[in-house]
């Protein structure tokens, strides 16, 4: 790529004088523009210059979830306000209280003066910047319009985090309720059965079954509980073991679980519909927003279909029609016909983010459902569990108290 020597100025006395690779002088002055510079001068360089290239070190940054959104907004937010993107690097690194955070995007906006594309710069960091991230940053500058990207990736994670917080709050309450119950029970199978099991030996008295069947469950519990600890670790390890060597057959079979299996598809279309449209709505190709969309999700037999898909893409053959001929993942007929839609009409991107929102709406719907069904659930199994432990334990003193009468 051609390198230009350029000079530019910003503000009343500083004046930049420095090299970037650009394929036309045109591409220089509004590179220029974008950073808040007023070009004054740009000419073919006579040598060339070597930019930063990836490291080791950079490679293996990561930062939080929460930073990168925060990072985010705030960028988005500035450069939609009319601060110059280098300008507005400075500006996060003096708020940014990450130690990490504050490093790399020093380092983000060293290479942005040196005269690299945001993009480039962003790319040094794939483990904190995803390639979805750097894709619709690269379209948003190759267009021009990198204040609308930054604000559709700031939206686009929140939205994102919005789900998972979502999904959290649905599943404390059930988690809470599990939690007190098994340390009620733990209390009672240690504790209080043990010093009843002497008053129980006191009475000589023949003890009901199930009293008898505690009394053995508790006395287990309490001789051989590092037996039940090994076995329960165990049985997580064989699982997770299990669930990573044979991913595919286990998201596939996932796919198929009564009323669960309905919402991890839903779930899983909304993250892809939403990643597809909104590459799409930044002008990326549908075979490229295709391959950057793919990896962005979690299940491993919808992203072999859509790989299928994608491959069909490239010899000449719609999106609608590649899904229609999933064998392996059933999509739904909705999602299909309005894809097919679409792409008679030119606005897939606005039918991706129609199917999103629709998605979205009915996982929502159905969380609340589930949790109307599960919350009576763990009611019901919880409080017969906890009151066959009472019961018992008080009907050996019932039987005495009527023999006494």
């Amino acid at each position: 790529m051609p390198v230009y020597n350029y000079k530019a100025k910003r503000g009343p006395g500083e004046v930049v004088s420095a090299s970037m690779e650009a394929n036309s002088p045109d591409e220089v002055v509004v590179r220029l523009t974008q950073q808040g510079f007023f070009p004054l001068k740009v000419e073919p360089s006579q040598s060339e210059i070597s930019l930063p290239r990836q490291d080791g070190e950079n490679i293996s940054v990561r930062i939080p979830a929460r930073d990168l959104n925060l990072f985010t907004r705030q960028l988005a937010s500035l450069v939609k306000s009319g601060v110059p993107l280098l300008k507005g690097l400075h500006i996060i690194i003096e708020q940014t209280e990450s130690r990490v955070l504050t490093n790399m995007v020093e380092d983000i906006a060293g290479k942005v003066k040196q005269g690299r594309m945001l993009s480039d710069a962003l790319a040094c960091y794939p483990r904190a910047f995803p390639s979805l991230y750097i894709a619709l940053i690269r379209a948003g500058e190759a267009s021009g319009t990198l204040e609308q990207a930054l604000i559709r990736l700031a939206e686009h994670r929140q939205r994102l985090e919005q789900i998972k917080s979502h999904i959290r709050a649905a599943l404390a309450y059930p988690i809470f309720m599990v939690s007190v119950a098994v340390i009620t029970i733990i209390v009672l199978m240690t504790l209080v059965i043990p010093q009843l099991k002497k008053v129980f030996e006191m009475m000589k008295e023949e003890l009901p079954l199930s009293t008898r069947i505690l009394i053995g469950v508790s006395d287990a519990v309490r001789d051989y509980w590092y037996l039940f600890a090994v076995g329960i670790v165990l049985f997580i390890i064989i699982l997770k073991s299990v669930t990573f060597i044979e991913k595919y057959a286990w998201d596939r079979a996932k796919l198929h679980f009564p009323v669960l299996g309905r919402f991890w598809l839903k779930l899983e279309l909304a993250r892809f519909a939403r990643t597809l449209g909104l590459l799409l709505t930044n002008g990326i190709s549908i075979v490229a927003s295709l391959e950057i969309t793919i990896p962005t999700l979690s299940n491993e037999a919808i992203k072999r279909e859509l790989k299928k898909v994608a491959e069909g893409l490239k010899g000449g053959n719609p999106l609608s029609t590649g899904l229609t001929r999933s064998e392996k993942v059933k999509f739904p007929p909705f999602m299909v016909n309005l894809i097919a839609v679409g792409e008679e009409s030119g606005r897939l991107d606005e039918t991706m983010m129609e199917i999103t929102n629709t998605y979205e709406r009915e996982t929502e719907e159905l969380i609340k459902i589930a949790l109307s069904l599960l919350e009576p659930l763990l009611i019901v199994v919880l409080g017969a569990i906890v009151g066959f432990i009472v019961i018992s334990m008080l009907l050996p003193i019932f039987t005495m108290g009527t023999m006494v009468s």
